[in-house]
């Protein structure tokens, strides 16, 4: 029992030793860095924090027209945000060839959005939803410096796209 309660006053001894100010040899050690920091990785080297990115829906057939515009039957936004255009990159989205103006959160049906350079034949499409993430309502994404406002995730996810075939 002796044995035993000495051994506990040496450790208390020992923590109380290792927690006091007394100039030891753990207490020279300084560092002028900044404490690390935990955050939330960003998905581009730009990305505002801002408002949820999802679930967000895209609905479109494919259509007939001009290959001036492209309309959209319904959008679901969880946040204000825009349909971009992407035009065709060997079956998935490739560069933004327009853009709606900026959308309310909520359903958005029958959106009629205008290319910058009307198509000059039959494509297919990419209209996908982008979320206006720092919330100015102006369109930014030219990846990969300037992608400020961010693709829009479905309920799983996934970038809320969809390919249309536009018969010019």
């Amino acid at each position: 029992m002796k044995k035993r309660t000495l051994m506990m006053m040496l450790a208390v001894g020992l923590v109380a030793t290792a927690c006091s100010s007394g100039g030891g040899a753990a207490d020279t050690t300084t560092s002028t860095a900044p404490a690390p920091t935990t955050t939330k990785a960003p998905t581009t080297s730009s990305a505002p924090e801002g408002p949820a990115r999802g679930p967000s829906t895209i609905e479109a057939g494919d259509q007939d027209g001009d290959g001036t515009t492209i309309v959209v039957a319904t959008v679901e936004l969880p946040a204000p945000g825009f349909i971009a255009v992407h035009a065709d990159a060997d079956g998935s989205p490739g560069p933004v060839i327009g853009h709606s103006d900026l959308l309310p959160a909520g359903t958005s049906t029958d959106v009629v959005v205008t290319l910058d350079t009307p198509l000059d034949g039959s494509a297919t499409v990419w209209p996908m939803v982008h979320i206006d993430m720092d919330g100015d309502g102006v369109y930014t994404f030219v990846p990969p410096d300037n992608a400020i406002d961010l693709p829009g995730l479905t309920a799983g996810g996934d970038v809320a796209v969809i390919p249309v075939e536009i018969e010019v």
